[in-house]
């Protein structure tokens, strides 16, 4: 499906296996799973019959009925009430770069819900399209929109139903999409690497840490550690510790026979950055 383009943002957590963990870009989630966004405060379920993804590059989940038919729904926050939102479904929006939905009469309100149907222009064979949004409270609407085919518009409408029913709002846990990540834990058993490659200049870093709170490194470059003393180039061991929960974080290198080291650390779109510069962390499995 080309670019999403709904009116706001919807930046959500989740997980890949098990619920209250974050979503990742580009994984499958089935029938059954749970979706579960902690900034928001909002849980639901994928429903029987599809499955979602966040798309990369993407800030709207998205799901599919099994079997690639056609046929979307899309789950998508708004921090505002639902009488501002109603505004907004007043305007013609865009599903798609080609896709635009035009709502058809005035949108029912009852309560913190509100629904309504849409003509939808743009698409190759009949579609239909009907959204419901949910005030869940905490300065949070979200908003469930399915787009189906004309002819299997009533059997998607149950599963859009069962997946609307799933709903359930809490008090929002985390302020960032990285507020509970623990750098302590993250760092047991990684491979840290940086290479950068001129014609006048070359840098390769690399850092291997155990879950034992040794570590190994390997420097041909200052550029990790900021400085020009040879004593941290080549292959060093040491111990290492760190430290932050949240977007950033320390990093302790005390090497045998050279002055201590601390690293600053960061997280930003999933990339890990290591005193500014950027970092791959990989698993390590051959600690002893």
């Amino acid at each position: 499906m080309k670019k999403l383009l709904l009116l706001a943002i919807f930046i959500i957590i989740a997980s890949p296996n098990f619920a209250q963990e974050r979503l990742k870009h580009g994984v499958i989630y089935e029938q059954g799973q749970e979706i579960y966004a902690p900034m928001i405060g909002f849980k639901g379920v994928v429903p029987n019959g599809w499955f979602g993804t966040l798309p990369q590059e993407e800030e709207v989940f998205l799901l599919i009925p099994n079997g690639n038919s056609d046929g979307y729904m899309m789950i998508n926050a708004h921090q505002t009430k639902i009488n501002q939102l109603q505004k907004d479904w007043m305007q013609d929006f865009s599903l798609t770069d080609n896709i635009v939905a035009s709502i058809k009469g005035n949108p029912e309100v009852s309560g913190n819900k509100m629904t309504a149907g849409f003509d939808v222009i743009g698409t190759h064979e009949s579609f239909t399209c009907f959204a419901e949004a949910i005030e869940g409270g905490y300065g949070w609407t979200v908003s469930f929109i399915l787009l189906a085919p004309t002819n299997q518009y009533e059997t998607y409408k149950k599963n859009f139903e069962q997946l609307v029913a799933s709903t359930t709002f809490e008090e929002p846990s985390i302020g960032t999409p990285y507020g509970d990540f623990d750098w302590a834990n993250f760092l047991k058993d990684k491979y840290l690497m940086s290479y950068l490659s001129s014609t006048q200049y070359k840098e390769q870093n690399e850092v291997w840490l155990c879950a034992d709170g040794n570590f190994r490194s390997k420097i041909k470059a200052k550029g990790m550690l900021k400085v020009d003393n040879p004593k941290y180039k080549g292959n060093k061991k040491g111990a290492w510790t760190a430290e932050g929960i949240g977007e950033t974080g320390k990093l302790y290198l005390s090497f045998a026979k050279a002055d201590d080291v601390v690293l600053d650390l960061e997280i930003k779109d999933d990339k890990i950055f290591v005193n500014g510069g950027r970092f791959f962390a990989l698993e390590y499995s051959d600690c002893k």
